[in-house]
């Protein structure tokens, strides 16, 4: 069961975009201050930057309490069990105790989104895990079986915190542990991508059958957010022959080069079908991937000018799409615009303009030169250098 109603849900989403619309225009400061009244929740929830504070010192606080339950209390309850079995048992006990708090914290202080509840819920999959993996090599079982079973508890207990919170990064976590499974375990690297790729095309469908049941409701997006992650980790699994071996003598190479277009292709044919703007997004961001692999795929020569001629690429196209757009009745096509609508998605434009920045800083200044000789050229004895290069 939910810890959260649909009803509360859909009001904090809908209270959201009310915000949004009044930062980009769409409604004056006098409709929003009429509408606010009506999208009150009596969930306690707090700022972005305060939420991240209350998680960091929630789980120092966590493992705190775990190690002076593992020195006051299993050290002479469970004294006949190794080091390894009692750690097994302190994160088991760990685990159902944060999972516990989560919800306690959810239900009896209605805390949303608070970092508190947050912490505990992502402590109660990561103890769980680790209780599984010790377990199973406490018991004698290889490095794969134990770092399986860590995967398999992580991803279940990642699965109920999702299905209980509501957690997208839950969800994500439950899939990525699934999707990870296949690795562990030695055998063909082609029959563990096909069965990785067969776990994340199963969430995509799942997540895209939700996402039409729900349509724009609330948590429809969600599993839109869900769906278009799953095709980010699909296309990273295709393109894991890059960082494997590039051996174009393989029959598999070929068939990994179509599918690194057929992926971004198709998850842009879907997008635009359904209107689901981040499986756009995310569609644009692999088929520009795929564009700046595709040199090293087919093995050619890079050249310094290359990111030139990418960028130029990028811009002309831009401007072009920009333009058929403009020129279509009131200025959109099929109901899609080049006009920035909503201040939120400013505010994304920025961020990602930040990050670029980040991730290519300027070329660094040139080391100041050494200065010159003094007079003399350094003597070793007398004045102006009598003993030295003068």
């Amino acid at each position: 069961m939910s810890a959260y109603s649909l009803d509360d849900e859909r009001t904090i989403r809908a209270g959201r975009h009310v915000r949004d619309w009044m930062k980009s225009g769409l409604l004056t400061p006098q409709q929003y201050e009429q509408i606010t009244p009506e999208l009150q929740v009596d969930l306690r929830r707090t700022n972005a930057f305060l939420r991240l504070v209350l998680f960091v010192f929630t789980t120092m606080i966590l493992q705190s309490a775990l190690g002076l339950v593992a020195v006051l209390v299993l050290a002479v309850f469970f004294a006949d069990m190794g080091g390894e079995a009692r750690t097994a048992v302190l994160c088991a006990l760990g685990a159902i105790f944060c999972f516990w708090l989560a919800g306690f914290l959810a239900d009896r202080y209605r805390l949303y989104r608070f970092g508190i509840e947050e912490a505990a819920a992502i402590g109660a999959i990561g103890l769980m895990g680790g209780a599984a993996a010790i377990g199973m090599s406490v018991a004698g079982y290889s490095n794969d079986v134990t770092f399986a079973a860590g995967l398999l508890a992580g991803g279940a207990v990642a699965l109920v915190v999702f299905l209980r919170f509501g957690y997208l990064y839950a969800a994500v976590a439950a899939t990525a542990c699934a999707a990870g499974l296949p690795f562990v375990f030695d055998g063909s690297f082609i029959i563990q991508r096909v069965v990785s790729i067969t776990v994340l095309a199963a969430v995509a469908a799942a997540a895209w059958m939700k996402r039409a049941e729900y349509g724009d409701e609330h948590p429809g997006e969600t599993y839109g957010l869900l769906e278009a992650i799953s095709w980010v980790g699909i296309y990273f699994v295709i393109t894991l022959e890059m960082f494997d071996a590039v051996d174009r003598v393989s029959w598999t190479y070929w068939p990994t080069y179509a599918a690194m277009w057929i992926v971004p292709l198709l998850g842009l044919w879907l997008s635009i079908r359904s209107r689901h703007r981040m499986l756009l997004d995310v569609s644009i961001v692999m088929l520009l991937a795929t564009l700046m692999l595709n040199k090293e795929y087919l093995g050619g020569t890079r050249y310094p000018w290359d990111p030139i001629v990418f960028g130029l690429v990028l811009m002309i196209t831009a401007i072009a799409i920009k333009r058929w757009l403009a020129s279509g009745e009131n200025a959109d096509r099929d109901g899609f615009t080049a006009t920035r609508i909503l201040a939120s998605e400013k505010s994304s434009l920025v961020a990602v303009g930040t990050v670029a920045s980040l991730a290519h800083p300027g070329t660094p200044a040139a080391p100041p030169s050494a200065p010159a000789d003094p007079i003399g050229g350094g003597g070793r004895s007398g004045g102006a250098g009598a003993g030295g290069a003068f």
